[in-house]
Parts: structure tokens; sequence; C-alpha cells
């Protein structure tokens, strides 16, 4: 009987898989969430927001934001709405929903239950490159049901849109690389979706985490020249009016995503400082803009969504020592990270890792680097698997996330199975290489594990996904030859 449901899994189309997976996730999410909402967590936790199902800090700030603003609209119409008040759009998003369906959480929840779902049909696409339909499948279920997703499905949060968004990034990626290996689907509605799926996942990266956009800028331009090189190598399988016409569309999704940083994203002097001489003491103070001291700038520099401002160091406690091998716009890049990387240490936390480890330049972080993909791959380690956290909630995820790490470990062999199985794929080796990167840059800049975890989500998961689907297709593939 079950060998019958699974031949008949493979039967079915890649547009009905993906429709039942997603009906299945979004009734999931929308029942989970409600269940969570309305009897769990006001019945175990007993702080602010408890009683309106919410439990996560940053949850309840965006709940008040969006209370107050939806009062506002009603009282002075749709023109008081914004989609970042106070800086946050998950408070603008929450906003809409308390205006037509009431100023409770549980009005989220569909929303919530959707991006949900769309993201788990995402997964079972990039899968379905390298899997058959069952696996596929199981590895997208894999990704989708981890309890940890349950924090911004059940609540108030940034990440489901944000996890999304990278999704189609990598998506996107993918199909390039697939089209200048010139072995992929022709049709005009297939090359146009080419450029319409990344930008729209720029679009939904650009609401949550607007910051972001330059490291996928930047691994989008990697990338197209790895594209560009292996379309050139390859010329007597890809005509040069191809050739020029997807380096066209290469060019206009990374002309819009430095539009939606030049142009539309908020100033964050953490993230692009301005200024002149980087080898100052961070600590001397002079303040925001052009300064020749390079003091730390002023406003949000710490790990959380709801970022309190960061007292300014001692002024011999930290100096910038500038690289004399890279172009001052890299430079400021690195120097943006290590800001923002005191500024978690600054804030503390219960699960700070290697917080007296001293990135004073460019090379001092490119020598963190082994160190740092230990950390975003294989943390939480065995230490926070257990003891106490900030809050009850985060202590009872310790304990939950403790008993799946060993899971993912495995997990992830079987990820490294697969790469080694499909290595000749330049698809696969952009998916991997693009969550590694993503992993990296969010272990180098959150040295709290905590917020680590939950910031490499949509990356993290993807691999762990990519190792299950692995794992599946190895026994499927033993049990047919027996």
């Amino acid at each position: 009987m079950f060998d019958q449901g699974v031949m008949s899994l493979h039967r079915i189309s890649n547009r009905r898989l993906c429709l039942l997976l997603g009906i299945f996730i979004f009734g999931y999410s929308w029942l989970a969430g409600a269940c969570l909402q309305l009897w769990v967590i006001p019945k175990l936790f007993s702080n602010a927001g408890a009683s309106d199902g919410l439990v996560v800090l940053d949850s309840i700030g965006f709940d008040r934001i969006a209370k107050v603003r939806a009062i506002e609209i009603v009282n002075q119409g749709w023109s008081a709405w914004e989609l970042r008040p106070q800086g946050q759009s998950p408070a603008g998003i929450a906003t809409l929903f308390y205006v037509l369906f009431g100023s409770s959480p549980l009005s989220m929840l569909p929303f919530n239950a959707t991006v949900h779902a769309l993201s788990a049909c995402m997964v079972m696409v990039v899968f379905r490159n390298y899997f058959s339909a069952v696996p596929a499948m199981i590895g997208a279920l894999f990704f989708s049901l981890n309890p940890a997703s349950l924090e911004w499905v059940a609540q108030i949060h940034r990440d489901g849109i944000f996890i999304l968004g990278n999704l189609l990034l990598i998506h996107g990626l993918m199909s390039f690389s697939r089209q200048y290996e010139a072995n992929a689907d022709q049709r005009p509605w297939h090359l146009l979706s080419l450029v319409a799926i990344p930008i729209v996942g720029s679009l939904l990266i650009w609401v949550a985490r607007p910051y972001w956009l330059q490291v996928m800028l930047a691994t989008f331009l990697v990338s197209s020249v790895v594209f560009i090189f292996v379309g050139l190598s390859r010329r007597g399988r890809i005509s040069k009016r191809r050739m020029a016409g997807l380096t066209a569309m290469l060019v206009s999704v990374a002309a819009f995503q430095f539009s939606l940083i030049r142009f539309f994203s908020p100033f964050d002097p953490v993230v692009m400082p301005d200024v002149t001489n980087m080898a100052s003491d961070l600590g001397s103070g002079k303040g925001s803009g052009k300064r020749s001291g390079g003091g730390l700038p002023s406003g949000p520099v710490s790990g959380s969504d709801f970022e309190p401002v960061l007292e300014p160091l001692t002024p011999h406690s930290f100096v910038w020592r500038q690289s004399e091998w890279l172009p001052m716009f890299i430079e400021r890049r690195f120097y943006g990270i290590v800001l923002f990387r005191l500024g978690v240490i600054k804030t503390g936390g219960n699960t700070l890792a290697d917080p007296d480890q001293l990135l004073d330049s460019a090379g001092a972080i490119i020598e963190y680097v082994p160190r740092a993909l230990q950390l975003g791959i294989l943390s939480p380690l065995p230490n926070l698997w257990g003891g106490q956290a900030s809050t009850p909630a985060m202590t009872m995820a310790r304990k939950v996330m403790g008993a799946v790490t060993v899971l993912f470990y495995a997990c992830l062999v079987g990820t490294a199975m697969g790469l080694y199985r499909m290595r000749k794929l330049l698809a696969l080796w952009v998916m991997i290489g693009t969550c590694c990167f993503a992993i990296l840059i969010y272990a180098i800049t959150y040295p709290n594990i905590g917020s680590l975890v939950r910031f490499r989500y949509g990356f993290y998961m993807l691999l762990v996904g990519f190792g299950v689907a692995s794992w599946c297709n190895l026994l499927w593939f033993r049990k047919k030859l027996n």
C-alpha cells in the first residue's frame, strides 16, 4: 500500500505536487499558529503579550506599534499608514490587517501561513531539479515543519518574508545558471520569469531587511561573472545573441537591486558607514556622516530587530587597521560588519560566541572565516543544548533545538553526499555556495548564537532539506534495486 502511494506521487505533475504541499503547509501553519496563540501561550506564559498569544519580545513590540497606527488610520485615513513605522516593517504590515480585520495577532495568521506555504513550494521547486517527487517533497516538508519556524508562523515577524525573498533569489540564480549551460527551457514566459522571480525576491528582502540586499547583490554579481565565463567557454552550445540577452537580464536585475539599495533603503550607518579614515579610533565619538575620526556611528547597532542605540566604545578600546590591498568601498563593508558585530557583543546575551575575538582588519576577518563557518553550520554546539536562556520561551527552545541538532548533523552528511554525486551541476553549486556565503556573513556579524540560528534559517534549512532529500533518494534507489 505504501509503495503504491509513493508511485502515485511520482505520477503527479510538479504543479499539482506544489499545490498539494502548499495547501498542507498552509493548513498546518494556520492551525499551529491558532493553537499557540489561543491556548498554549496564554496558559504557559505570563509575560506581557501572552494574553494575546505573543511571547517573542520583538513581536510584542510590533503589535504595540501596529495597534497605535491602526487607531491613527481609523481617525485620519490611510494617509497615516507607512511601511516602516518606527523603522519596523512587520508593524507596518500588521497595521493593514489590524485595520481590516481587527487589532488581534490572530488576524496575521493567514498571511503568515501563506508566506510559509509559498516558501515550502519554492523549496520543492528547487529540489525537483535534482530529485524525484518523493525525496523532493520530504525535503521540503523537513524545511517547513521545523519547530523553529513557529516563531514567525505564530508570531508577528519579518523572518517569513525574508526567507521567501531569499528562496526566490536563489531559484532565480539557479535558473540563470541552467540557461547559460544551454540546457534549459526556452519558452518566452520562462525567460520572463528569469527577471521577474529575482526582482520579487529582492523586493521581499527590501521589505524585511533592506541591508541584506547588499549581500545578495554581491552574490548576484559574483554569480554573473561565473555564468558569463561558463557561457563563453561553451560557445558551441550557446549563441552570441542568447548570451547577450541573458547578460542583459542579469544586469537588469542587478541594477534593480542597486537602485533599491541606493535610493529606496533607509540609510544604515552600520552597514554603509561613510568614513574617510578607517584606521582611526572608533571611540572618538564625532558623530555620523563624514568624519575624520571614524568614530562609532550613531544609531542602532545591535543584534535585535528592535535595535537599541549602542553607547560609544572607549577611545582606545578598538582601532581599525586599514588594508592597503582593498578598494575603499570594500573596506567600508568589512568595517561595517565589524561595527555591527561589536554592537551585538555590547548588548550581551547568554549565547555569545567568541566575544573576545578581535577582528580589527579585513585580513583578520578573512582569517576568522573557518571558525565562522563552523559556528554558522554546526551551531548550536552542545554547550547550548540546555541551561537557562533569556526568557522561558527561549529556555524551552534550547531543549528543542538540542534534540534536533544531532539529526541536522546527519542531514548535512546527506548534503555532502548529494553535492559529491551531482558535483558537475553548476546550479547546485550556486545553491550551496549562496547558502554557505549567507551563513558565513551572519556568523561573522552575529556572534549571538540565538540570533544566528534564526537569521540563517532559510539558508541552513535549505541545506538540511537537501540532505534529507539526498538520503531519501539513496534509500529509494536501493529499494528499487532490491
